[in-house]
């Protein structure tokens, strides 16, 4: 049987390199020999890594000479897995977490420092150093975040509703699904699959989206297979609220990819008009059309199309969504490696958002509705790619969202259910 804390390690050393932490993760527990539980702490463990990395290396660098970064590839994820277990999982033994990370760095080409990673670990064990993080005031520290995202959801919203979003996004993301109403006693049929495996179905304040406890994995199921339902967040599904769609229409999905707006598209339209779900990667694309397929969804056709490109052949569209390549800052609680980009990375983002939209808007009737949404909470990617695009396109006009007597809606953790992410509504005159 292999040692799971090995396939830990390895996965944690390719994050340096490869950076999406569930691709990786995938990868690694697909080709290993690992059984259920051994899967379940290698993933609890590598994504509390990835979680708490700006915490570990704060505390490790108190114990090491040089700072971590600049320690071997090998010794730092030995290090940083071996952190996490100690400060983070309670159910692991101490002298566990210590003896193993000893005997995996023994056995690699950096095993001389085999010493040092057993001398570092076992100083973590003093129940004092836990309260080095619990009583830290720098928020960096504290929440694992880069300074600027701490600073401009301070700044967008208030220091308590960042520090409470920050706080939540250290816990474990709820799950929610949509059920697909067209497949006949679908949510029956699925309710009883987790009612076998111990898991549960629960109704949500969004009629058609239902969250689901004591799920590990859905593609596995017969249900998923048979295309009883999909995996959506609450806050995705708001946004394809927004927009409205009606039997017979013809929809825009412009950065459809993988899919799960336009499945929630054509269920709103009884799978009955068009769809046309776009992506600039082919590969994405055809997660788009094995989706669909597997719903029986026949109204999406997907398509690979640049976003910020118009193509004159796709015509005109009753509703367009356009939900932009963003920071993804709502999302950190599922996607942790994104609190550590940087700054100037981000920024670039708002010009591609604001030309994005610009060319998703010439897709739109006359009359027709466009919806702007992204899974991010900053305001300059969001009211602030709006009202840039307001000014100047006068052929639009914001719209009510939800019949709130609000044009633009947040969606903000733990205030709100699902997670972090913005809806703008629009109409062409």
């Amino acid at each position: 049987m292999q040692n799971e804390r090995k396939v830990l390690v390895s996965a944690v050393l390719r994050l340096e390199n490869d950076g999406y932490s569930n691709l990786i993760l995938d990868s690694l527990l697909k080709n290993s020999e690992l059984n259920g539980s051994q899967k379940a702490f290698v993933t609890a463990a590598f994504y509390g890594v990835v979680e708490r990395k700006i915490t570990i290396d704060f505390i490790l660098n108190k114990y090491l000479k040089k700072p971590i970064k600049k320690a071997p590839p090998i010794t730092s994820a030995v290090l940083r897995s071996g952190a996490y277990q100690i400060l983070f999982m309670d159910k692991v033994p101490n002298s566990a977490a210590v003896n193993e990370a000893v005997k995996i760095i023994k056995k690699s080409k950096e095993k001389g420092n085999a010493p040092l990673v057993n001398a570092v670990l076992r100083k973590l064990c003093d129940e004092t150093v836990k309260s080095q993080i619990s009583n830290n005031e720098n928020p960096s520290v504290k929440f694992s975040v880069e300074e600027w995202i701490y600073n401009c959801l301070c700044c967008d919203y208030s220091k308590e509703k960042a520090e409470q979003f920050l706080e939540n996004s250290l816990s474990s993301p709820p799950v929610y699904i949509r059920i697909n109403h067209l497949k006949e006693n679908a949510k029956d049929t699925f309710a009883l699959e987790l009612s076998n495996i111990g898991a549960k179905l629960c109704s949500t304040e969004c009629e058609d989206v239902y969250s689901v406890s004591g799920l590990k994995g859905a593609e596995g199921l017969k249900s998923y297979q048979n295309g009883l339902f999909y995996v959506q967040d609450i806050s995705s599904r708001l946004a394809v609220k927004a927009l409205n769609s009606k039997s017979g229409e013809r929809v825009l999905d412009c950065c459809a990819a993988p899919g799960g707006k336009s499945f929630s598209i054509a269920l709103d339209m009884q799978n009955k008009g068009e769809i046309v779900s776009c992506d600039i990667h082919s590969h994405r694309v055809s997660l788009i059309e094995k989706g669909a397929k597997r719903l029986g969804l026949d109204i999406i056709k997907p398509t690979v199309c640049d976003g910020l490109k118009f193509n004159e052949d796709l015509g005109l569209f009753d509703k367009v969504i356009c939900d932009a390549p963003c920071s993804g800052i709502g999302v950190i609680r599922r996607k942790p490696e994104i609190k550590y980009k940087s700054n100037e990375e981000c920024l670039s983002l708002t010009e591609i958002q604001y030309n994005i939209l610009n060319n998703a808007a010439r897709y739109v009737k006359p009359g027709g509705r466009l919806i702007y949404s992204t899974c991010t909470l900053l305001k300059r990617e969001n009211e602030g790619v709006v009202d840039r695009f307001l000014k100047a396109n006068t052929n639009f006009k914001p719209v009510s969202v939800f019949d709130s007597g609000e044009s633009c809606v947040t969606f903000m953790p733990p205030q709100d259910a699902g997670d972090g992410f913005f809806i703008a509504a629009m109409e062409r005159v």
